[in-house]
């Protein structure tokens, strides 16, 4: 959870600050799974887990929805303030947390209740400005856009690995899903492909992080419930 927390961090990061290379959605999106893609099949590989399993499915699930979520933070950061607007996305943990109580039947106890109570109230507080403020509410609609297809997200690994897939492998199908989108979206916008600069490496980076994120995370979850894991994760 620790490692996946800094990877989804430094991946936040890059994403605002890759903005000074005027990011485009289209070739970003591709060129992150370039390096997301590889990533995650060279993790499946080192930890024997390239099997396959029908929990796999929610992978591939995973990897459109990703793909909607990661779009949504690019459009959000054009025009708003990270340190806003990304406390508004990670409170996504809540949503996985609701789902998987509700429809899995994680159990909750007085602390852990207390916990995500003040975990909320945390990003809340970080991203109230833009909430109160009202300065751009399509980054606003585009922030909680996200924060509810991670909450899907966090709830679809926890099922597929319910199911048998492995972890490494659960990110492998999601990039698989990404791909099928990545690559027609980007054929569309018909922008020109960044060959150098910023534009290039700030996608290529934050694919590698995501990879690594996710492995990370779907891996703590074969360790402990999402409620405990998936509010780790976000912060």
């Amino acid at each position: 959870a620790l490692i996946s927390m800094g990877c989804l961090g430094t991946s936040d990061f890059l994403y605002k600050w890759g903005q000074r290379w005027n990011l485009r959605g289209g070739p970003f999106m591709l060129i992150q799974n370039f390096s997301y893609m590889p990533t995650a099949f060279a993790l499946a590989y080192i930890r024997q887990e390239l099997t396959w399993s029908p929990g796999l499915w929610f992978g591939l699930l995973n990897g459109v929805l990703a793909f909607t979520a990661f779009l949504f933070i690019l459009l959000a950061m054009r025009r708003g303030e990270a340190v806003s607007l990304i406390p508004i996305v990670r409170l996504n943990f809540a949503v996985t947390a609701l789902l998987t109580i509700t429809l899995i039947g994680e159990e909750v106890t007085v602390l852990k209740g207390i916990a995500l109570l003040l975990a909320g109230a945390a990003v809340l507080f970080g991203g109230g400005s833009v909430i109160l403020g009202g300065r751009d509410r399509h980054s606003l609609v585009f922030a909680t856009g996200a924060m509810f297809l991670f909450g899907f997200i966090g709830l679809f690994i926890k099922l597929g690995l319910a199911m048998g897939a492995n972890p490494a492998a659960m990110t492998l199908a999601q990039s698989i899903g990404v791909f099928c989108l990545a690559l027609p979206y980007a054929i569309f916008s018909r922008d020109s492909m960044p060959r150098r600069g910023g534009a290039l490496w700030v996608p290529l980076a934050c694919g590698i992080l995501t990879s690594c994120s996710y492995v990370s995370l779907s891996t703590g979850f074969t360790y402990g419930d999402a409620v405990v894991i998936a509010p780790i994760a976000q912060l």
